[in-house]
Formats: C-alpha cells, sequence, structure tokens
C-alpha cells in the first residue's frame, strides 16, 4: 500500500508537471496560475501545493527533467572529447541545439524561457536562476576556450569570455528564431553550418 501510494504521488507529481508545461508554453507563466495548472492536471488546490510551493518551484522541476540528461550529455561528451576543448565546445552547442529540436520537453522549457516568461515581479526569480545556470556554462566553456588558446586553436588577440558570451548568443539566437517559426528554416543544418563558421573564424591566422 505504502509503494502504490507513492508510485500515485509520483504519477501525480508528473501529470502536474507535464499540466505547467503545455499552459505554461500556451498563456505564459505570469497568465497561469496554480490553480489552473491543477485543473489541467486533474487535481484538487491542495494536491498542486503538496509537491510545489509556487510556480518558481513548478519552472524548477521543468528544468530538472531536462537538465538530468543534459548533465549526462556534457560528462558523456567531456569524455569523448578529452583533450580536444575546440570539438568538446562544439559538440555541447549541436547536442544542446538537437535536444531543443527533438526533445518535446527541452523544447518546450526554453520555448517558455525565451518566449513566455516576463521577467518581472513573482516571475524575477526565474530569470534569475535562468541567469545562475546560464553563467554557470559560460564558465565552464571559458576554460575550454583558455585551453583551445594554450593548444593554439584560437588567436591570442581573443578574449576567451568575449568569444563563449558571442558563441552563446549565436546558439540563444538560433533556438529563439526558430521556436519563433519552426517551418522557417532547419535548425540543426542551420546550427551546424553558423556554429563551424563562427569557431572558424577563432582560429590563427595560417592554422
Amino acid at each position: 500500500m505504502v509503494r502504490r501510494t507513492k508510485e500515485d504521488a509520483l504519477t501525480t507529481r508528473q501529470e502536474l508537471l507535464d499540466a505547467a508545461e503545455r499552459l505554461f508554453s500556451e498563456k505564459g507563466v505570469s497568465n497561469t496560475s496554480m490553480n489552473q495548472v491543477a485543473e489541467a492536471a486533474g487535481v484538487t488546490r491542495g494536491a498542486i501545493y503538496h509537491h510545489f510551493e509556487n510556480k518558481l518551484d513548478l519552472i524548477d522541476a521543468l528544468m530538472e527533467r531536462v537538465r538530468l540528461p543534459v548533465d549526462d550529455m556534457r560528462d558523456e561528451l567531456a569524455q569523448t572529447y578529452h583533450g580536444d576543448p575546440i570539438s568538446l565546445l562544439r559538440a555541447r552547442c549541436l547536442h544542446i541545439i538537437g535536444q531543443v529540436q527533438d526533445d518535446p520537453h527541452t523544447q518546450a522549457l526554453v520555448n517558455i524561457l525565451l518566449h513566455k516568461c516576463e521577467y518581472v515581479d513573482d516571475a524575477l526569480p526565474i530569470h534569475l536562476r535562468h541567469l545562475s545556470g546560464r553563467n554557470a556554462c559560460i564558465t565552464e566553456c571559458i576554460a575550454l576556450a583558455d585551453k583551445a588558446k594554450q593548444q593554439g586553436l584560437i588567436d591570442e588577440k581573443y578574449d576567451s569570455k568575449s568569444c563563449v558570451v558571442a558563441l552563446f548568443s549565436l546558439v540563444d539566437g538560433l533556438m529563439y528564431n526558430w521556436l519563433l517559426d519552426r517551418d522557417y528554416f532547419d535548425l540543426s543544418t542551420t546550427a551546424l553550418q553558423a556554429i563551424d563558421t563562427y569557431l572558424a573564424g577563432l582560429k590563427p591566422r595560417g592554422a
């Protein structure tokens, strides 16, 4: 009986996350209430507050269920491209692009963060949490850019942080525009060409 109750609680939690993901994508975070999420999931107001304190808690949980496979990917790529920082940077960018294009949960979350969340008032903590995760990722990639410069793969005249921020801007811009109109261009093909062109431009002259 205890095991069944635990399984039921996990099922309810997933149903609430699916409902939140759907409503946030359709209506935006600010225009969606906790009650509406509960109703969409077919549970009571008390049930949703048993699992989640507020919308920030919901967003955190949505991010966590995407973050777990991404973390596994990051570890796997680090082993595959050990000693080759440029290839690792490239692979990480292309993998997240592929995740956004092919994984419904990742696609919905990125769409919510880029298009459906007004970062004011009660949604400001979501923005700060998003920035914290992004900045941690940028820091990791700056270390890779530093290694690439040491190996002569990136021209010494370029600042590592500037290189990485520009790369992130390229990737974010591609995702932002693709999510506006998914039929306008193929995300993976365009990203491959754009990222390779950008990284090639960082090489020392004559390399």
